[in-house]
């Protein structure tokens, strides 16, 4: 049982048994506050109307009767309207209630004049309809207090310091803003009608783009959303610190505040920071943020980034950054990035990035990268780059590049370079304006040299020739690349050896140049060196290496003759002593035999190749 208060001891008390009861209401269930009823008083005592009340609210009061002048006659009609419209018509607000339970507490108010707060409460009903909205701002522009309207349209804030001429902003989506002005001696509860407002009221056009953009503003954390949908005011404050979003000195209203300094001892949310914010673990910011941003773990910014961002692991910007960037793990910018960007693991930019960027794995980039580009493994462009990409694995531009791509196994370009490639197994590119250097390169044109084991372009010199010398009478060799460096691949066999058991043959590689001397007429300096192979094992070293200088005439399209002499060096091994006889019809002038003291062996002879060649 409830105590008796003090004042009136011998008073009479209704049981207050509330305490024994859940604190909660069945799901499902009305609030007792929010219950609406129809009734009408003629002249009734303050007991027998709270009697009429509860009754048809299907409830029970808990007061103490000292509290309230049971005596007092009312006389009111109220039309589908909530308790707590048909109490604070009766109380005028003397009177305090709460629920605990199926029991409606009345309690005696605070009526104690303060000039530190003040308490505002009431309903925001649909002006047309009646219909009490939900997700209403209710705030104080000067104080930043804030409420939001619950599912029953009611709402209660607390001002502190108020000012003598109190005005509320009153805002929703697709509603026309509301001010209302109270007065120092206004009391009891407000109810404030609301227009709809056409032009505002969200369509099924909404585009994807503005979807996004919406999600990212109001739910990038769990914020008072409807705050942020509601309220398109900006305010300016010089300072702010916050423990989490929504607590701390610009409250709940901290997503439409612009701040100078900003400080959140675990995070904040704010809508704008212009010169410093610091974050324990993180700072999410709405709209623009100029210059330090540090966060112990990320930086969240929808709009623009001016300055240096840090963070332990993440900076996530939605629009353009221009600075610097430091982040552990990734920089993630939606727009454009123009500055400094350092990352352990990646940059990603959804739109182009200027700049050096410097990543532990990748440098990812939805548009064109321009400047230096340094990552572990990957920098990735969909458009262009330049002047520089390096990267530990995989340099890819699907446009076109300018400067250099240095990479530990591939370069990519879609489209056009104008520089170098340099990789260590394989470069393509269609069109390349410079050089390739690389264990493969692939083109479809160049103006310039690819330097590598094997080069092919669709639009450049390779050939099949066959031919024969003094040693192989049968040679087919394929040559590709262009005129100002091509590769050879080569295979050779000795005719006379074809019946004998083991028979004796050859394959090598080498490179070489042709310069045009007229349209039908080029010349050759060719290098190669072969293995010559007895049956199908090699033994020893057995190399054939030969210089030759000759003439190509192509008298036709798609083929040509060619003629010239070759300087051969015969290399073998003195401790094997298994070679084949190689001069079994012609014996050259041997110019030079000498044994090193390495125990290998070197022969000299000139010699001769003519062939045939298939362009």
């Amino acid at each position: 049982m409830s105590k008796i208060h003090k004042r009136n001891p011998g008073t009479f008390l209704i049981l207050f048994l509330a305490s024994v009861f859940p604190s909660h209401v069945t799901d499902g269930a009305t609030p007792l506050l929010e219950r609406i009823i129809t009734i009408t008083l003629e002249a009734d005592r303050m007991d027998v109307a709270l009697k009429k009340i509860s009754a048809i609210g299907n409830f029970t009061f808990s007061f103490n009767p000292a509290i309230i002048d049971v005596d007092k006659t009312v006389s009111a009609r109220f039309d589908e309207s909530t308790v707590r419209e048909v109490l604070d018509e009766l109380f005028k607000g003397s009177i305090q209630y709460k629920a605990r339970g199926n029991y409606l507490i009345l309690t005696r108010g605070d009526t104690s004049a303060s000039s530190e707060s003040r308490v505002v409460s009431g309903y925001v009903v649909d002006e047309s309809t009646g219909e009490r909205l939900k997700d209403v701002s209710v705030y104080d522009p000067v104080s930043l207090s804030s409420a939001v309207t619950d599912v029953y349209g009611y709402f209660q804030i607390k001002i502190e310091k108020p000012s003598a001429d109190l005005i509320l902003s009153i805002n929703k989506q697709d509603y026309t803003d509301t001010l209302v002005r109270l007065a120092p001696d206004k009391n009891g509860l407000l109810k404030i009608p609301m227009r709809i407002n056409k032009d505002k009221i969200a369509t099924l056009a909404d585009s994807v783009g503005q979807k996004i953009a919406r999600f990212w503003k109001t739910k990038i954390v769990n914020p008072k959303t409807a705050n942020l949908e509601n309220i398109t005011e900006t305010f300016y404050r010089p300072a702010q610190f916050s423990i989490v979003p929504f607590v701390g000195t610009n409250h709940k209203l901290s997503g439409n505040v612009v701040n100078e300094y900003s400080f959140n001892l675990v995070g904040g949310y704010s809508r704008g920071v212009q010169k410093l914010e610091l974050g324990g673990v993180f700072n999410i910011v709405r709209s623009d943020v100029e210059g330090f941003q540090v966060g112990g773990a990320f930086n969240a910014v929808g709009g623009k980034t001016s300055g240096a961002q840090f963070a332990g692991m993440a900076n996530l910007n939605q629009d353009t950054v221009s600075g610097a960037q430091f982040a552990g793990l990734l920089n993630a910018d939606w727009s454009s990035m123009n500055g400094f960007s350092a990352a352990g693991i990646m940059n990603f930019t959804h739109e182009d990035s200027r700049g050096v960027h410097f990543a532990g794995i990748s440098n990812m980039t939805l548009g064109s990268q321009v400047g230096v580009n340094v990552a572990g493994m990957l920098n990735f462009s969909t458009k262009n780059t330049g002047p520089f990409q390096g990267s530990g694995m995989v340099n890819f531009a699907a446009g076109r590049a300018r400067g250099v791509q240095l990479a530990g196994m591939l370069n990519f370009v879609g489209k056009e370079i104008r520089g170098a490639q340099i990789s260590g197994f394989l470069n393509y590119a269609t069109k390349v304006k410079g050089a390739q250097i690389g264990f493969i390169n692939i083109a479809d044109s160049i103006k310039g040299v690819p330097l590598g084991f094997f080069s092919f372009v669709l639009k450049g010199y390779h050939q099949i020739e066959i031919s024969a010398d003094e040693i192989f009478y049968t040679n087919i060799a394929f040559r590709t690349g262009v005129r100002q460096f091509y590769n050879i691949f080569t295979v050779g066999a000795k005719p006379s050896s074809l019946n004998e058991e083991e028979s004796i043959w050859s394959f090598g590689y080498g490179v070489g140049i042709a310069p045009r001397i007229t349209r039908w007429l080029s010349a050759n300096a060719d290098i190669t060196t072969n293995q010559i192979v007895e049956g199908n094992s090699i033994d020893a070293v057995n190399l054939l290496n030969k210089l030759y200088l000759g003439l190509e005439f192509s008298p036709v399209k798609k083929l040509a003759f060619t003629a010239g002499v070759t300087l051969n060096a015969h290399v073998t091994d003195l401790t094997y002593s298994q070679y084949p006889d190689l001069f079994t019809d012609y014996k050259p002038n041997i110019i030079r035999d000498e044994a090193f003291a390495n125990d290998i062996n070197l022969s000299m002879w000139w010699g001769a190749k003519i062939g045939v060649r298939f362009l």
